[in-house]
């Protein structure tokens, strides 16, 4: 049986190849994709993408985007508030696990890791290593 799974979405290239890799998987249900945006400059947080541009990769990816706006500046409590609302509403959406296109930094995947602790939801990184 597959898990539901949403994927971090950073709009690039690992997530892009991240999202190819998972659907390859017979163990994991990608269901929707997740991106945080600065609220101020309506731009993808991590990339400075357009949100425009980031409604059309969603769109083409044929899966629900999950739109997370964060205020600019924020604090590391602020973003830990906005993830853990986010958090709570994939709960309702039956997921189990959280896909994330990591490639090599130990300090990014101990963060997703241990944000994801205690909440019931499993991280995948499809691309690790």
């Amino acid at each position: 049986m597959s898990k539901r799974t949403l994927l971090s979405w950073s709009s690039g290239k690992d997530s892009a190849w991240a999202l190819h890799v998972l659907r390859g998987r017979d163990d994991v249900e990608i269901v929707g994709l997740f991106t945080t945006i600065n609220e101020k400059y309506d731009r993808v947080a991590m990339h400075g993408v357009r949100s425009s541009l980031l409604r059309r990769q969603g769109e083409c990816t044929r899966l629900p985007l999950h739109v997370i706006p964060i205020p600019d500046p924020y604090s590391d409590e602020e973003y830990a508030a906005v993830m853990a609302k986010f958090i709570e509403k994939a709960a309702t959406l039956d997921v189990k696990c959280m896909a994330f296109g990591d490639l090599y930094l130990p300090d990014v995947r101990e963060y997703r890791e241990k944000m994801l602790g205690g909440t019931g939801f499993e991280p995948i990184f499809p691309l690790w290593g």
